[in-house]
């Protein structure tokens, strides 16, 4: 079986346009680049989007134009090189035993059950909580060695 696009956590997407960590910022921008310039294939789930939108919006400390995010939101939705992943009543069922099963929060727990649906095996993100995960290999792209494999 062919490996699935690596999901891009929605810390990664926000570092990507929030200006308050300019070396986070072109790591994360340098990343979804390579996405645009067709180099790599990423997923998202709409999860990430919905958080990407209400963190840009209203939580950092300058909040991007809704227009901004908008537009953001579509260039992905409409670029082939992007696979936008959903979940299902089953996925939140399955996040409720990943969740107990794994000490996660409900949410990372969703979006593991979410990666799990799809296949997909990597995710790009700085929170380390993911390598609870045994199928999940977590990519730091903030770290030297970039990954860590959970077995």
């Amino acid at each position: 079986m062919t490996a699935r696009p690596a999901l891009i956590d929605t810390n990664i997407l926000c570092y990507a346009l929030d200006t308050s960590d300019p070396v986070k910022r072109a790591v994360a921008a340098d990343l979804l680049s390579q996405c645009w310039r067709s180099e790599i294939d990423l997923s998202v789930s709409v999860q990430n989007l919905a958080e990407f939108s209400v963190v840009m919006t209203e939580k950092v400390k300058n909040p991007v134009p809704d227009e901004t995010v908008i537009r953001f939101i579509r260039n992905i939705a409409s670029f082939d090189g992007w696979t936008i992943i959903s979940y299902d009543a089953e996925t939140i069922l399955d996040a409720l035993n990943i969740q107990k099963n794994y000490s996660l929060h409900f949410w990372d727990a969703l979006l593991a059950a979410t990666m799990r649906q799809h296949s997909i095996e990597s995710i790009f993100t700085e929170d380390s909580h993911f390598n609870k995960v045994s199928w999940i290999k977590t990519i730091n792209p903030f770290q030297p060695d970039k990954s860590s494999r959970n077995e």
